[in-house]
């Protein structure tokens, strides 16, 4: 055996150790997932998910790593090939569960939100189904829109890949009444120059103080108010409905 094939040996031999490591403590790592979002606030299944089929990915790369160190046999808290068939049950569980939830609030978003017909409804929003909203009126105009899902990521709340190759940063405020000033815009106007987008947005339920719009002639920003959010919706449901119908005719 040449040194050059004896080096490599013994690399495969660590990589399958590593890999096998990893995926035989795949009880430990998706507990030790759970809890980190849970912490964090977020959507469980979803991020869950995303580490489960990470993991599914590892087995798939065990499965065909392995012959080059077959020395390796892993920890064994769990015989194969049970291991391997109870975390693919496992697995598949949470993203069935991922996707049926992700089915079911989507279904829930669009009968709360399709019968929004005034200001008021959208203040009765939470506010993750007001960010949705936004998301969905860019989606519907074409352009590729997320939300940030965190909580102070420099009061951006979705970012929104323009069709047009911008980058643009929205926040959404759902206000049950007062005014939004030049200092809020002059914050935002901050936190877009430092997200390097082209273009930011305020979208609200409220309105915007005289010395808000001012400040914020000139540049690029956007500054929807309620009234203006109320026909923009519209505009998008009756869109999005024409859309619908043409499908289901096509």
């Amino acid at each position: 055996m040449t040194t050059q094939q004896a080096m490599f040996d013994n690399f495969m031999t660590t990589i399958v150790w590593l890999f096998q490591l990893l995926f035989d403590l795949w009880p430990l790592m998706l507990l030790y997932a759970f809890a980190g979002i849970l912490n964090r606030n977020g959507n469980v299944l979803r991020p869950l998910a995303a580490v489960a089929v990470l993991w599914v990915l590892l087995r798939f790369a065990l499965y065909f790593l392995s012959p080059l160190a077959p020395n390796v046999t892993g920890l064994k808290i769990i015989p194969e090939p049970v291991n391997t068939t109870a975390y693919l049950l496992v697995a598949g569980g949470i993203v069935l569960l991922w996707l049926a939830w992700e089915y079911l609030k989507r279904g829930y978003f669009r009968r709360k939100t399709g019968k929004i017909d005034s200001i008021a409804a959208m203040v009765e929003l939470s506010p993750s189904q007001f960010e949705d909203m936004i998301v969905e009126l860019y989606r519907v105009a074409g352009h590729d829109a997320k939300r940030t899902g965190r909580t102070g990521d420099h009061g951006i709340d979705v970012i929104v890949n323009a069709k047009n190759g911008e980058k643009w940063v929205v926040q959404c405020k759902r206000w049950r009444g007062g005014t939004i000033g030049e200092p809020l815009v002059r914050d935002f106007y901050g936190a877009m120059q430092h997200e390097k987008a082209d273009k930011g947005i305020i979208i609200t339920t409220a309105h915007f103080s005289a010395a808000a719009q001012r400040w914020a002639r000139g540049k690029p920003l956007n500054l929807y108010h309620g009234e203006q959010l109320l026909r923009l919706w519209r505009r998008a449901q009756a869109t999005r409905e024409v859309a619908t119908k043409s499908s289901t005719i096509a």
